[in-house]
């Protein structure tokens, strides 16, 4: 059986500084100026660790909030009331096994994911279809990010999810970058119609959708990446997303699996990661690797209604990061300080906030609505004592010059 690391921060060596040319317009030199606005709060009086929204039904105004681990969902009223609750312990077979990835309001019910688990729920979080596709991967278990989402179709609606690389080939190997799919489209319908065939239907179930772009450089360099990891959002049945170390964002189409559109993402700087030499002299390469500078990282992508809002960390060059002290006891703290979490807000290609840094009072984001709002907990680390109660805050576009 493989191991599997759970995911918290990779820092690729051999960085490599770039401008992003005439992307990089300030957002001085567009017409109008936007920023992330509060415009509403939740409070949920739980004790909870990890809690995070994973999803906001779009008739009720209700939340599906989600702790990984031990797994928790609960379904909260638009003013945090805790409504509904699930935390089945992992030997049941209603759970969804050792850890909650995401969720999402699914037709008239709930989709939770686990490892490489897909499972529909009634309101009442019933079980109704358990899905477990018949492919794994060599990857790391992700928590805390929305990886689950509703696409609309005709006679049904599906679900689309982020369950690693789903590929045969390393990515030490130059076939893993022709062969890798970015998401698996997941049918719970013909789940439920599977128990009745003579023939697994798996690959009618789980179809991988999405393909690196031939110009992508993660193709055309050469070059081995570990760790490639798609950042991303699902709107109207398109899918937006960048890799954490690249500078393009990409719309894909999902009932065809086409890219149908990218743009050069307008960061003010951003140390990208080189790679290693495929096969095993980039294994060597990763073990003798010594200091190098820190490359840049998106966090997040999110599509609000015309924009985008991508969350990122430009990185460090080495020089820089040995003036901080190493051997100092606060040097992480040091060191994320001087490279922050910063945001971009772009329409049409171009960068349209002048301010970077997160937004007063939120530490971090959780995921982006269908009514264009972003959902975001509260920064407590600048409180004098932590709350009793869980704060998410509603953000949204707004235009302010």
């Amino acid at each position: 059986m493989k191991k599997y690391s759970l995911y918290f921060l990779l820092v690729p060596a051999f960085g490599l500084l770039i401008s992003c040319g005439s992307s990089n317009e300030t957002a001085t030199n567009v017409a109008a100026i936007y920023e992330l606005q509060i415009v509403d709060s939740v409070q949920v009086n739980l004790l909870s660790s990890g809690l995070s929204i994973a999803d906001v039904n779009d008739e009720t105004g209700e939340l599906l909030a989600i702790q990984p681990s031990p797994p928790v969902a609960y379904v909260l009223s638009p003013k945090g009331e805790v409504l509904k609750k699930m935390d089945r312990l992992t030997g049941d077979p209603q759970a969804v096994g050792d850890y909650l990835l995401s969720g999402e309001f699914y037709e008239d019910g709930i989709a939770l994911m686990g490892f490489m688990t897909v499972k529909t729920y009634d309101m009442d979080f019933n079980l109704r279809e358990s899905m477990k596709p018949d492919f794994t991967h060599g990857g790391m278990v992700y928590m805390g990010f929305n990886h689950l989402f509703e696409i609309k179709g005709n006679d049904h609606n599906r679900l689309v999810a982020y369950m690693g690389p789903q590929t045969e080939f390393s990515d030490k190997n130059a076939e893993y970058y022709q062969d890798r799919k970015i998401m698996t489209l997941i049918d719970p319908y013909l789940a439920k119609e599977q128990s009745l065939a003579t023939e697994s239907m798996d690959k009618e179930i789980y179809k991988p959708v999405g393909k690196l772009a031939s110009d992508s450089r993660f193709v055309t360099s050469g070059k081995a990446f570990s760790f490639l990891k798609p950042e991303l959002d699902v709107k109207d049945n398109f899918l937006y997303y960048a890799f954490k170390g690249d500078t393009t964002m990409y719309k894909v189409e999902l009932s065809s699996g086409e890219i149908v559109g990218k743009t050069r993402i307008p960061f003010d700087e951003f140390i990208l990661f080189r790679g290693f030499s495929m096969g095993p002299v980039g294994l060597k390469e990763q073990r003798e690797s010594g200091p190098s500078d820190k490359s840049g990282s998106i966090e997040r992508v999110y599509k609000l209604g015309d924009f985008e809002v991508i969350v990122y960390s430009s990185g460090m060059k080495l020089s820089d990061i040995e003036e901080l002290d190493r051997d100092s006891p606060d040097f992480r703290e040091r060191l994320m300080k001087a490279d922050p979490q910063k945001h971009l807000i772009i329409k049409n290609g171009r960068r349209m906030n002048d301010e970077l840094r997160l937004p007063d009072k939120v530490s971090h984001f959780d995921m982006a609505d269908n009514n264009g709002f972003l959902w975001a907990h509260q920064d407590i680390s600048k409180l004098e004592e932590e709350p009793d109660l869980i704060t998410f805050y509603k953000l949204k576009v707004v235009e302010v010059k």
